[in-house]
């Protein structure tokens, strides 16, 4: 009956070791039901305003894979740390985000790109520990087997009080800058990855954020600068590829003077 409790206690001990990581992530999620609850209104296109001038992330065209600045649009709205939070992928012509050999990690298209500092600001995090996941088409759950950690391999930039840039799922051993570092909009930082544990092939996890703490930050709505954007046709091809209903692009865009708002379903680039 001892050895029993012993086993029993070191298991306990185990499982909540385990789970350490999960923690931030629990409080995060009570504080926010607990704001909403009690009225607290977030930041949002009507009532906040970039302090810095944006571009995008990247150089060339991507699609908008995920995320916007409506309800409808984007990826996490309850969730006060990731309600405007973007997925970019570079997909071709037909639909398709990889080669012929979709099941290596190093045919897709996005994989190896650059990524851009996307304001001059100063290097506040930098994270290279995580491996560039697996892509295993016969079973998913390979594809997240890799970290824990929701952004991987990241980069994040202060360009001003109170907002940081999080670029995230990059390559292992691509990143070239440094905590302390300045940076100048345009850099090239690191490279598109595979490292971070919600994507299933590689692409450019981004947001703007209130403060350095990932999950007690709030998610500020962004209003990309001179940048061109279009509907794009191989957003609609790849979910008929995958044979998947494509999700709703109502509202992808809205443009104010030469600022842009974009959501699911466009392909953007960086105007000149």
């Amino acid at each position: 009956m001892g050895s029993n409790s012993v086993r029993l206690g070191h298991s306990a001990v185990l499982i909540v070791v385990l789970n350490m990581h999960f923690i931030p992530h629990y409080w995060a999620m009570v504080r926010n039901w607990v704001q909403i609850i009690c009225g607290f209104k977030l930041p949002d296109k009507e009532n906040y305003t970039c302090k810095s001038e944006y571009i995008l992330p990247f150089a060339g065209k991507w699609c908008v894979w995920e995320g916007g600045v409506t309800k409808e649009l984007s990826v996490a709205w309850n969730d006060r740390s990731e309600r405007f939070t973007y997925f970019f992928v570079t997909i071709d012509d037909d639909g398709n985000s990889s080669k012929s050999d979709d099941s290596v990690t190093e045919n897709y298209h996005s994989f190896g790109k650059d990524i851009l500092a996307v304001a001059n600001g100063m290097v506040v995090k930098v994270c290279n520990k995580h491996q560039d996941n697996l892509i295993d088409k016969t079973d998913e759950s390979i594809n997240y087997a890799g970290t824990w950690n929701v952004v991987g391999n990241h980069i994040m930039i202060q360009h001003s009080k109170n907002e940081y840039s999080c670029a995230g799922n990059l390559m292992r051993d691509s990143i070239m800058v440094k905590v302390g570092d300045k940076v100048k909009q345009g850099d090239v930082i690191a490279k598109c990855g595979n490292s971070c544990y919600v994507t299933e092939e590689p692409c450019i996890y981004f947001h703007l954020i209130s403060s350095k703490s990932f999950y007690l930050t709030t998610s500020l709505p962004i209003a990309f600068t001179n940048i061109i954007a279009n509907d794009s046709i191989a957003f609609g091809l790849a979910y008929e590829n995958e044979r998947a209903q494509c999700p709703t692009t109502k509202g992808n865009l809205e443009v104010r003077g030469n600022k842009s708002y974009i959501g699911r379903g466009l392909d953007v680039e960086n105007g000149t």
